[in-house]
């Protein structure tokens, strides 16, 4: 007992005096900055809170409080420069001297590994540039065939729900679509994640998401001595036992299909026309300095295709149905919109052209992605000192764009927290970098057209299926301002937010749906 008690005040005393030294280092030039009070060794942990929806309230009160400028804050000894001026985040954003990533994304590396999303230099070029002729513009239009096919048996699946008129959780319920066309758009095998049985990948790929949300707001299980010793590490190693059997027994099948193709078609031509394939196939077939990826190579990048592209469309698609039932002319626009294309017609799955012709409902997304950014957030590190916003900000920093601040800055959006779709129709911004819900820049999202996509079809068959309801009638319009202390929610429906890698709402998003009369 006498050993373990001292080995924690050894553990204790070397963090505090790690500590010391992290303050030491930076704090000289950060003191510049404005920010709130710190605590030494806690940071601004403390003002920030232990829950999802208090991290996510108090940041964006500080952005607010300090008018939307540079904000100083430390996440116990890490230092954090909170960008929320688009001059600034285009200095950063724009350039390739800012690309490198480390604090939080080191807690994705177990599974995601040297993915495109976490890979830094001259590995993170080389596969940008392999893995962009996945998203070109005759692939999508395989892609479209999944989708439509997909949300086919997810509006079944809601039509269980419009039968019965009851309230629902539509974000616990969107994921199992999402995850069905990622899963078969990157891998060419249905998970069956809508109706059964499911793969054994979905529950791997929910508890591992869950663990890297809980390491990185936990002040303990960010390090890795504490972590091996928690049930999250176990959990952890389990689902990526799972998905590595998984994954192996499917890169195994589309290896054998492959060679039974004519090789000369598997290259994209000048036209862009190739046999259907999968986002694996691609990786299957290409080469990296003249040598095919490796298992861990293809583990890794299908991965990350999969997480980055389940969880941020469901949170998009989830928070569009939310607004469309708080705003019914809004709604009302919409169906127009999309009767005026289909007529009667459910069964059509709509063409490549036809979703591109869905102007007003790219205006309700982006105008939904301005409120509740799929990624709220979004980091990268310095490697060396550097003036950015006239502050020099010391080697090591984080520098951490709060997209969701940015959204509802009313210095470029008036009245922010209204829902209004219009507002995009010809908008004419004096910056671009002030609304970046896919990032901007070297490393913006390469996926955006797979994403807008999904979410037009998507939307597009549930407005012509169903008229979307509030959980109960009389409820606000949903939307609240959390720099405002008398902007109180009042009632368990309107929607709390929080970070859980990607925007969700705490108390899930309770809809009903009524099957719409022709």
């Amino acid at each position: 007992m006498l050993t373990l008690l001292l080995s924690l005040l050894i553990i204790v005393g070397i963090y505090a005096y790690w500590s010391y030294v992290q303050y030491k280092t930076g704090w000289h030039l950060l003191k510049k900055i404005p920010g709130p009070f710190v605590y030494w060794i806690f940071g601004n942990v403390p003002q920030i809170g232990l829950r999802p929806e208090e991290h996510m309230k108090q940041i964006r009160r500080w952005a607010h409080d300090y008018d939307y400028g540079l904000v100083r804050v430390y996440g116990g000894a890490q230092p954090y420069l909170m960008i929320t001026n688009p001059k600034t985040t285009e200095q950063v954003l724009s350039s390739t001297d800012f690309i490198y990533k480390y604090d939080p994304y080191k807690f994705f590396y177990p599974w995601l590994g040297q993915g495109l999303l976490t890979a830094n230099g001259k590995h993170w070029v080389n596969h940008r540039k392999m893995i962009t002729p996945s998203f070109h513009f005759a692939i999508l239009q395989d892609f479209l065939k999944i989708m439509n096919e997909t949300t086919d048996r997810f509006v079944e699946l809601l039509s269980g729900f419009a039968a019965k008129m009851e309230m629902f959780d539509f974000q616990e319920v969107v994921t199992r679509s999402t995850i069905d066309v990622i899963c078969e758009a990157a891998m060419g095998t249905p998970v069956n994640a809508i109706q059964g049985p499911t793969s054994p990948i979905v529950p791997a790929i929910a508890d591992i998401c869950d663990v890297m949300r809980q390491r990185i707001f936990s002040a303990l299980n960010r390090f890795d001595f504490f972590f091996v010793w928690t049930s999250g590490y176990h959990k952890q190693q389990k689902a990526l036992a799972i998905l590595r059997k998984e994954f192996s027994q499917i890169i195994d099948k589309r290896r054998e299909m492959l060679k039974t193709l004519n090789q000369n078609k598997l290259k994209l031509d000048v036209d862009g026309k190739r046999p259907k394939m999968a986002f694996l196939d691609n990786l299957l077939t290409a080469e990296v300095d003249g040598k095919p990826l490796t298992f861990q190579d293809i583990f890794e990048e299908v991965s990350t295709f999969m997480f980055e592209g389940h969880d941020t469309t469901a949170s998009a698609i989830g928070f569009a149905i939310y607004c469309l039932s708080r705003h019914p002319e809004v709604q009302r626009r919409a169906f127009q919109e999309q009767f005026a294309i289909f007529g009667k017609d459910l069964k059509r799955n709509p063409t490549f052209q036809e979703v591109s012709d869905m102007k007003y409902l790219e205006l309700i997304i982006k105008e939904t992605l301005r409120l509740f950014p799929s990624v709220p957030f979004i980091v990268r590190t310095l490697l060396q000192q550097t003036e950015i916003g006239g502050f020099q900000i010391p080697a090591g920093t984080s520098l951490g764009f709060c997209i969701i601040a940015m959204g509802t800055n009313p210095q470029h959006f008036p009245t922010p927290f209204e829902f209004k779709p219009e507002r995009f129709e010809n908008r004419n911004s004096t910056n671009p970098y002030d609304y970046i819900p896919f990032s901007a820049g070297p490393r913006n999202c390469i996926g955006q057209k797979f994403a807008m996509m999904e979410l037009k079809v998507t939307l597009s068959k549930i407005i012509r299926h169903f008229n979307i309801l509030p959980a109960v009638d009389g409820l606000s319009k949903g939307i609240h301002n959390p720099a405002d202390r008398g902007d109180k929610i009042d009632n368990p429906y309107d929607a709390r937010l929080g970070f859980f890698l990607t925007l969700k709402s705490v108390n899930g998003l309770y809809i009903r749906l009524r099957p719409r009369a022709y």
